[in-house]
């Protein structure tokens, strides 16, 4: 299982949005999607996460989340995947 605190550590340290570096936005400003992605990951049932299976389930959430169109979200999947790959990863 992933815990809830490191998906809020990877979104506050990805930052993909830019809403912290760029905003000045508090450091919980990813709580909320932090909560549905871990919730969403864990209902995979504990299987061994693949990269794409965790970019699968994160990338729709994240263009719901933001509201963001298929040239919008193709810009952040860079960021979606450093993400997910500190969280599959144990680095951070």
């Amino acid at each position: 299982m992933i815990s809830l605190e490191r998906v809020k550590a990877v979104l506050r340290i990805e930052d993909i949005e830019g809403y912290i570096e760029y905003h000045g936005a508090p450091d919980d400003e990813y709580d909320s999607e932090a909560e549905a992605i871990t919730n969403a990951l864990n209902a995979l049932n504990g299987t061994d996460l693949t990269e794409e299976e965790a970019l699968s389930v994160i990338t729709p959430l994240w263009m719901t989340f933001f509201n963001l169109d298929d040239d919008e979200i193709k810009k952040r999947i860079p960021h979606i995947r450093n993400a997910v790959q500190a969280l599959l990863h144990s680095y951070l």
